[in-house]
C-alpha cells in the first residue's frame, strides 16, 4: 500500500530580488491514503451491492488527538482507495491519542475518548439508493498502527437488511424496520476500531426502527426474478424476537411482513427477505415472500 505525502516546494526569482517563497510545512494536517477493507467473498456485497468511495465524500480523523478534525476525499466515484485531504477542525485541541483514528460518514458531534472509542449517532432514516445503501449510511472506521502511519483501512461496522419486493403496479415510497424485542436500531453507539482487527460496536441508543425512504417512488419488478433490492443498514445485532418490515406504497396503505425467532445479524455480513407486495397501485398519498437465498443468509429462518 503507497505510504507517500508529499509537500510541494516553490522557487520564485525575480530579476531585482530573490525572495524565498517557500510554502511553510503543515506538521498539524497531513495527507492520508484509505481504502475499504478486503473481504472473503462470501462476506463481500461485490455483486450486489458496491461498497466504493463517492468524490467528496467526508470523513472525520482524530489526527492523533481527540479533536475532531473534516476530511474530504480527492477521487472519483467509483474507487475503492484515494487520498483524503484536510477541510477544517473543531474548537480545541484535544487530548493527544497514540494513533490516528477514522470514521466515515464525516459528523461534527463525533468524539473520540482516550481510550480510543468512538461515540457516534446511527440515524433513524436512510434514503434509497438505487444498487447500493444510502450515501452516509454505511458507517466504516480506521485506525492505524501509530501516529507515524497515514494509511487508512476502513472496515464496515454495520450488518445489512436486503430486502427484495416484487409485484404488479408497485411503488414503494419507504420500508421500516423494526427490532420486536426493542433492540437498538438507531441512535448513540460506541465503536471501537482496532488496527488491523474488526471494530466492535455497542448501541446505547433506544431507537428500535430505522427507515429507508425514497422522495420519489421505487417502481419495483413484477416477477420474483426481477424483484427490486431495498439495502438496509443496521448495528450488528441480534433481534431476539424477530423484526417486522412495514412496506409504505407510494399512493397509499402499508404492508407488515414478519419474521418471529431469534435472528443474529452479524457485522459485514447480509440477510436477505423476499416478499410480494400488493398494495392500491394509485391514489393521492404521498409517497408507497421468505429469507431469500443470498450468499450471506446464516441459517434458515
Amino acid at each position: 500500500m503507497k505510504k507517500t505525502f508529499l509537500v510541494p516546494f516553490l522557487f520564485l526569482i525575480s530579476c531585482s530580488a530573490v525572495e524565498d517563497t517557500t510554502p511553510a510545512i503543515d506538521t498539524e494536517n497531513h495527507r492520508f491514503h484509505a481504502n475499504i477493507e478486503s473481504v472473503e467473498s462470501r462476506t463481500y456485497l461485490t455483486e450486489d451491492i458496491l461498497l466504493r468511495w463517492t468524490a467528496d465524500d467526508r470523513i472525520t480523523i482524530f489526527e492523533g488527538t481527540t479533536r475532531n478534525k473534516q476530511y474530504k476525499f480527492l477521487g472519483e466515484t467509483g474507487d475503492n482507495a484515494g487520498d483524503f485531504d484536510y477541510v477544517k477542525a473543531g474548537f480545541g485541541t484535544g487530548n493527544e491519542v497514540d494513533r490516528h483514528y477514522a470514521i466515515y460518514p464525516y459528523n461534527s458531534a463525533t468524539k473520540l475518548s482516550e481510550s480510543g472509542v468512538i461515540t457516534y449517532t446511527f440515524p433513524a432514516q436512510q434514503n434509497y439508493v438505487v444498487g447500493s445503501v444510502g450515501l452516509g449510511a454505511n458507517v466504516m472506521v480506521a485506525a492505524t498502527q501509530s501516529v507515524e502511519d497515514y494509511d487508512l483501512t476502513f472496515r464496515n461496522v454495520g450488518s445489512y437488511l436486503l430486502v427484495k419486493l416484487y409485484g404488479t403496479d408497485q411503488t414503494v415510497e419507504s420500508i421500516a424496520i423494526t427490532a420486536k424485542g426493542g433492540e437498538a436500531l438507531a441512535g448513540k453507539a460506541y465503536i471501537t476500531p482496532a488496527y488491523q482487527g474488526v471494530p466492535t460496536t455497542e448501541m446505547v441508543g433506544t431507537t428500535s426502527t430505522v427507515t429507508l425512504k425514497s422522495e420519489s417512488g421505487v417502481t419495483i419488478g413484477s416477477t420474483k426474478e426481477t424483484a427490486t433490492a431495498f439495502w438496509v443498514v443496521l448495528p450488528p445485532f441480534t433481534a431476539s424476537q424477530g423484526i417486522s418490515v412495514t412496506v409504505k406504497g407510494y399512493y397509499g396503505g402499508t404492508q407488515t411482513y414478519d419474521v418471529d425467532g431469534e435472528i443474529v445479524f452479524n457485522r459485514n455480513k447480509y440477510k436477505t427477505l423476499t416478499r410480494e407486495l400488493s398494495l392500491p397501485s394509485n391514489g393521492t398519498g404521498m409517497g408507497v415472500g421468505g429469507w431469500g437465498d443470498g450468499e450471506n443468509v446464516e441459517g434458515e429462518i
